[in-house]
């Protein structure tokens, strides 16, 4: 995938990243969807709706999860075949892991949190087959107040 490097003022930066926060996503995710609509003559894959469904999908969990056990990341290959999308399922499900971790890291998900592990005495992330795995601290907390 070709890349392109930008130089932009800081006044442009800084409204292009106040729209992404709103959108919930990255800078660099929001710019590759304005793009895509102006110049795309294809239907695309809408990443800011997935990551927005699968942040709503994550609070509804009840217990430790991984991407796949969201129906919006596990349904990408259905979605791509139905709107004849040309990117592979591979392509959006590596974008769509980076951006929920990135709204994981920066807060976007309010409660979605990535699970802890405890090893000699120190905590490490926890993953299950090289998957991130993450955890609703919300229902933690309110399981925890019965």
């Amino acid at each position: 995938m070709p890349r392109v490097n930008l130089a932009i003022t800081q006044e442009l930066y800084d409204q292009i990243e106040k729209a992404a926060k709103k959108e919930k996503v990255t800078v660099n995710y929001y710019i590759c969807d304005m793009l895509e609509e102006r110049f795309g003559k294809r239907t695309v894959y809408d990443y800011t709706l997935a990551i927005n469904n699968m942040i709503a999908e994550a609070k509804t969990m009840k217990a430790e999860f991984v991407l796949a056990d969201l129906p919006t990341f596990a349904g990408v290959n259905d979605v791509l075949i139905e709107y004849e999308i040309k990117e592979s399922p591979a392509q959006v499900r590596s974008r769509l892991g980076k951006m929920f971790t990135e709204a994981v890291k920066k807060g976007n998900a309010k409660g979605i949190e990535r699970a802890v592990i405890e090893r000699n005495g120190v905590e490490e992330f926890k993953s299950a087959s090289r998957a991130a795995v993450y955890c609703n601290k919300l229902y933690k907390q309110k399981k925890n107040s019965k």
